[in-house]
């Protein structure tokens, strides 16, 4: 850029930074030759409210100065709201913003991966502008009561108002970052549960607020989950007092498995906590047992078998094929058979052969796993269990899980 008369030289950059709920502004200087001109450096909003001049008496010290302790940029963060909690998810690929709507809702939101939630399973879910979440349609309604006759998460329900400001927003979330951060917060607040998320959704409400005016509410729930195991985190930043009716948990359909939070007022639920971690609260709610600790966690690539009555798996076709007393197999099977009989003329593997009903409940998984974490984990086991033989392996690995009724899983492993 050229300076009038005399010529001089400037040279500048400013860079905006932004996801669907932070905007920031980068200022660099290079070379700022000075100028008789006026000048100003800064930033200005139409009402006035927030404003900024660089405090500096010439032009050349802008190359110099800093509010980030870094000669010659400056840095402000401009969207307007509170920074966001530092134990929430950030923002990731494929976060997709609510309209801004009078007690709206998200569109119908297809998941990925089903979530099992107290023995349901749900393949779509709804992001309700009023602070709750519903699986079967969207919910308009602002008087939060959890006891509604349907399965509903309630991080904060009351009425809450986006078209005056604040983002509510949402994505399902399969990258690596997200789900080893979810999965270490389950394992922390969990520990007796053998888990690792294969999915994780998360909803945010940025500092949305109250429909009666007054304060602003920020929080942001995770269901992280994969094909057995479903937990809610709950997160609260800055929640500000209101007179509106508000309340915070869960319920079920059949009104077997509830819980509120707590708290006798809204900005309470920023200092509150079920698990000794300020402003968070987490809950197991798949509805299943927990399983043992000496069980292999649930892992990429699980595979949930039909619910049928004295159904099977697909064939299971092998990566490396299975040595099995001197025969070789590269495929695999779960016997429909409800009749045991050891000795039937095949082989096969029956850790409890008998006859269950997945249909009623519980769910059958299957993978074969080859990560370094479950192979280093059963090479241990099996080294502890047999010290003589020297052994390193690839892993197939069926698992069932809490079948009720009278019982049937057979693994059965044929040629």
């Amino acid at each position: 850029m050229l300076s009038v008369g005399i010529l001089k030289v400037v040279t500048f950059q400013v860079v905006l930074v932004s996801n669907v709920h932070r905007t920031f502004i980068l200022i660099n200087y290079g070379d700022i030759a000075e100028t008789e001109q006026i000048w100003l450096a800064g930033y200005n909003t139409a009402d006035s409210v927030n404003s900024f001049t660089i405090p500096v008496t010439s032009a050349p010290e802008l190359s110099s100065s800093s509010n980030i302790n870094v000669n010659g940029r400056s840095s402000f963060h401009v969207d307007g709201s509170a920074n966001l909690p530092t134990n929430f998810l950030a923002s990731g690929d494929g976060e997709i913003v609510n309209p801004t709507a009078d007690d709206g809702s998200s569109d119908v939101i297809f998941l990925q991966q089903p979530f099992k939630y107290f023995g349901r399973t749900y393949n779509r879910i709804f992001v309700n502008n009023n602070g709750h979440l519903t699986f079967t349609e969207p919910l308009s309604a602002y008087n939060p009561s959890l006891d509604s006759g349907r399965d509903i998460i309630a991080p904060l329900w009351t009425r809450l108002d986006n078209r005056r400001g604040g983002t509510i927003s949402y994505r399902e979330d399969k990258s690596s970052a997200v789900l080893a951060q979810a999965t270490a917060a389950v394992k922390r607040y969990f520990p007796s549960i053998p888990f690792a998320a294969t999915s994780a959704f998360v909803a945010t409400w940025d500092s949305v607020p109250y429909y009666n005016g007054g304060g602003v509410a920020t929080f942001q729930v995770v269901l992280a989950y994969n094909v057995h195991r479903s937990f809610i985190l709950i997160y609260y930043g800055d929640v500000g007092e209101t007179g509106l009716p508000w309340q915070a948990g869960f319920y079920t359909v059949d009104s077997i498995s509830s819980f509120t939070i707590p708290a006798s007022s809204a900005p309470e639920l920023s200092s509150s906590s079920n698990i000794n971690v300020t402003a968070c609260w987490s809950f197991h709610v798949d509805g299943s047992p927990i399983l043992p600790a000496n069980f292999l966690p649930f892992g990429n690539g699980e595979i949930v078998t039909p619910r049928l009555d004295n159904g099977s798996s697909e064939a299971i076709i092998l990566q490396q094929p299975l040595k099995y007393f001197g025969r070789t197999h590269n495929q695999t099977f779960q016997l429909s058979n409800p009749i045991p009989l050891l000795n039937c003329g095949r082989d096969f593997i029956a850790p409890l052969w008998t006859h269950l009903d997945n249909r009623r409940g519980g769910t059958i998984s299957y993978r074969e796993d080859t990560s370094s974490a479950v192979l280093a984990q059963v090479t241990a086991a099996v080294k502890q269990y047999f010290p003589n033989i020297t052994f390193t392996y690839l892993l197939l690995l069926l698992q069932p899980l809490s079948l009720p009724g009278t019982a049937c899983h057979t693994i059965m492993v044929e040629g």
